[in-house]
């Protein structure tokens, strides 16, 4: 009898040692693909400040619309402020030594533009500032992630930021398209951001575009995708790394409108009516959230 228990106590132990092992997987898997996602979207509408007295304020812009999002990042990042601004925006900021130093160790080796020249000031400050007595402490600066754009949420973070989804609907033609845009120049040390913009065409095989304005530090890149198969590939892509901002619903809809069109019914008097139930409901159209989608932010 004393074996027997002996041995189910060891079976036990082995059982509850295992289980520890796939929750501490599950945490750094969780925290891996969090950092990827807010360094997308920082890297969409971000920024890092330093004022006049020295303090140092990381921010992203939001639109007011998904303020909920803002609220569920701060809940998880710790001590910040959402503030309102002047336009139809809200800014997420942090600035204590806790939430910065949560924020390097979700992104840092996860960058892929020239912002990562931010994110390097925000390294050098906090190791000015916090740990210059403290060499162990101090922070390593992280290369640019160079690694496969399909395998994690990075993306799905700077979609967030910047992408839009949109349906074209005429008496000849429905289509469903969608468009990702940045500047062309990072200003503070005018680098280009060409290299992520092709890497993502590559990802997708479409050709990057620009829309130029007077000053060329104004003009912009811009992907565009349209065609069917290219299509197939975000959707692939957005249903294993998911966005999480309103622009999430409009996907939905936007998904929705194509399987319409991939199934050739668009046309029928029922499905262009559909389709135009979906545009009319999308981006400033939208005037009901559903947030239901948040409960599943990285859990």
């Amino acid at each position: 009898m004393a074996n027997k228990l002996k041995k189910f106590n060891l079976e036990m132990r082995e059982k509850s040692f295992s289980l520890l092992m796939l929750k501490r997987k599950d945490i750094c898997e969780w925290n891996s693909q969090f950092g990827y996602y807010l360094a997308g979207l920082f890297e969409g509408d971000g920024y890092i400040t330093i004022n006049n007295k020295n303090k140092l304020i990381f921010a992203i812009t939001f639109n007011i619309k998904d303020k909920p999002l803002a609220q569920i990042i701060l809940n998880i990042i710790g001590k910040g402020h959402i503030s309102k601004r002047k336009s139809n925006n809200v800014e997420l900021r942090f600035t204590t030594k806790a939430s910065l130093c949560k924020i390097i160790s979700l992104m840092n080796g996860k960058l892929r533009t020239p912002k990562i020249h931010q994110f390097y000031l925000l390294i050098d400050w906090m190791n000015k500032n916090h740990f210059q007595d403290n060499i162990k402490n101090k922070i390593i600066k992280l290369p640019l992630d160079t690694s496969s754009l399909m395998n994690n949420h990075w993306l799905a973070g700077f979609i967030d930021a910047d992408g839009c989804f949109y349906i074209r609907c005429s008496l000849k033609q429905i289509i469903c398209k969608f468009s990702l845009e940045q500047r062309m120049i990072y200003p503070k040390t005018l680098e280009k951001y060409e290299y992520i913009f092709n890497k993502i065409c590559l990802a997708f095989n479409v050709k990057l575009a620009i829309r130029n304005r007077l000053n060329y530090k104004n003009s912009y890149y811009i992907i565009k995708i349209e065609n069917q198969n290219t299509i197939k590939l975000l959707i692939t892509y957005l249903d294993n790394y998911s966005l999480f901002s309103s622009k999430y619903l409009d996907y939905l809809d936007w998904k929705k409108a194509f399987s319409i069109i991939i199934n050739k019914t668009h046309f029928t008097e029922e499905g262009r009516k559909n389709i135009l139930l979906f545009k009319n409901n999308m981006n400033n159209k939208r005037v009901y959230f559903d947030w239901t989608h948040l409960k599943k932010f990285f859990n």
